[in-house]
């Protein structure tokens, strides 16, 4: 008994220390590992699908500091296309442009009565970003910054932002100014729609040619993420802007395109710290980056519903050596979903627009009905179904049905008794026709053949008689009754 408890307990004790080990190697059951970024709040959406990827506090409004500068460039941007400024326009420099900026934030050294070209100032805001550019901007577009901020507010709304609101063109700290991952995001969508903008985001130098009050201005990018030789570079990334005050921390909106996948990711409230190598590091960029690989390590298209898939079969009728015909989708329905995502969940939801089977001829890609793919509760899209191959009439087939559907209609079975019952009439006239006929032919023939024998009788009492015997018989014959 001893020896039993004995070896129960050395199971027991093996079965303790392998346990950690087997649950280790065991596969993952949930889907994707939380990348567990540190910052207040951030967002990662795939551009091509529109599907976010990750979120943390993405609606929780926060200080934006520089990201400000991509609603502000935008307004410039639109303003421009729609023929109020011209990128050629020279814009002079006036005290608006300081009014509200300290003078510890970026700036491009501006001067009061300086002219630059529009598209210059463009550039100092965006990509060098500096501050005042920005309010020398709003008073080119809108008069003052203060008419200019109304409208960030007012473009906001239409964009479907609902945590923003703008105090003022740049982005430094101001009581009231505000907006969030999210809505950053829908700004920077829509501000990338413009080439020009795409073109800044993604410069790492621009040269502003030299004014009469400032020789030539060479301007660097803040985004170390797309410096060459920076420890911060990424070589998937193509942009869009940093920021940074105390009261928002590290903040990065970033770009990052990789086999034919495009990524953008917003990071706001990141800390700069001290890693153990004593380097210092700013994890709006590290963070930035780690999501972005996250992103394109765990996430792929994956097609839900193949046009090759036999979605439905459909009765035919009157097909040549077919009865039916298979259905499949006119079109493939991909998503983007986790790598190691259970596809055997998909659903389809089959709609067939004839209720009964379909007549032949069926020719290929006939559309027949529409499928609905959903999967996880999620609605993929509708796509049709046609015909997988052609099926041709089978004539014979065909007239004889047709000859069964008109005796089975009331009309064509009343038209046909009234020419039936034409035809018995005219055949019975025809007939009382043929009889009379031949009657009165009977009639006839007999009246010929007594003529004819009266004549031949004629003919034998005249031959070879006198005159008196002629007369006589003849009187003879007048008075015989007939």
């Amino acid at each position: 008994m001893v020896k039993l408890l004995r070896k129960n307990l050395i199971f027991a004790l093996i079965a303790a220390l392998l346990l950690p080990i087997l649950v280790s190697l065991a596969p993952d059951a949930r889907a994707l590992d939380d990348p567990a970024i540190l910052a207040e709040s951030a967002l990662l959406v795939d551009m091509d699908a529109g599907a976010v990827l990750y979120s943390l506090n993405e609606n929780l409004s926060r200080a934006p500091a520089s990201l400000t500068k991509i609603m502000t460039v935008l307004l410039a941007v639109e303003a421009c296309d729609q023929g109020d400024l011209s990128l050629d326009d020279y814009v002079e420099v006036t005290e608006d442009a300081f009014y509200d900026v300290t003078a510890d934030g970026t700036t491009a050294g501006l001067k009061v009565g300086e002219k630059l070209r529009f598209e210059d100032l463009l550039y100092c805001a965006l990509m060098a970003s500096a501050n005042e550019s920005c309010n020398v901007i709003a008073t080119a577009v809108s008069g003052s910054p203060v008419a200019f901020v109304q409208r960030m507010n007012e473009r906001a709304q239409e964009l479907g932002c609902k945590d923003t609101n703008f105090i003022n063109t740049h982005g430094l700290t101001a009581d009231g100014h505000y907006t969030s991952a999210y809505d950053i995001y829908l700004i920077t969508e829509e501000a990338l729609k413009h080439n020009l903008i795409k073109r800044i985001v993604s410069s790492t130098a621009y040269t502003v040619p030299a004014t009469e009050m400032s020789e030539e201005r060479i301007l660097t990018t803040t985004n170390s993420m797309i410096t060459s030789g920076s420890a911060y570079y990424y070589e998937f990334a193509s942009g869009v802007k940093t920021g940074y005050t105390d009261a928002a921390g590290y903040c990065l909106v970033a770009t990052a395109t990789k086999e034919g996948r495009r990524l953008l990711s917003v990071v706001m409230g990141a800390k700069s710290v001290v890693l153990e190598d004593g380097r210092t590091q700013v994890q709006s960029y590290s963070e930035t980056k780690r999501l972005l690989e996250w992103g394109f390590d765990n996430f792929s298209k994956q097609e839900l519903l193949s046009t090759l898939t036999l979605v439905a079969e459909v009765p035919v009728k009157l097909g040549l050596g077919a009865t039916s015909v298979v259905l499949r989708p006119e079109k493939a329905v991909t998503a983007l979903l986790p790598n190691d995502v259970d596809l055997s969940q998909v659903h389809l939801d089959t709609v067939l627009y004839d209720d009964s089977v379909i007549t032949a001829p069926v020719e290929p890609g006939r559309v027949l009905g529409e499928v609905t793919v959903t999967f996880n509760d999620v609605d993929y899209g509708t796509v049709n179904l046609v015909a997988n191959s052609k099926i041709e009439l089978d004539r014979i087939a065909y007239v004889g049905s047709e000859l069964r559907a008109a005796a089975a209609n009331r009309y064509v079975r009343l038209t046909f008794t009234v020419v039936v019952v034409l035809l018995i009439l005219y055949v019975a006239f025809i007939l009382y026709y043929n009889v009379r006929r031949r009657n009165k032919r009977r009639v006839a023939d007999a009246l010929a053949r007594q003529r004819i024998e009266r004549f031949r009788r004629s003919q034998e009492i005249t031959t070879g008689k006198s005159f008196e015997e002629i007369e006589a018989a003849h009187a003879r014959r007048q008075n015989t009754p007939r």
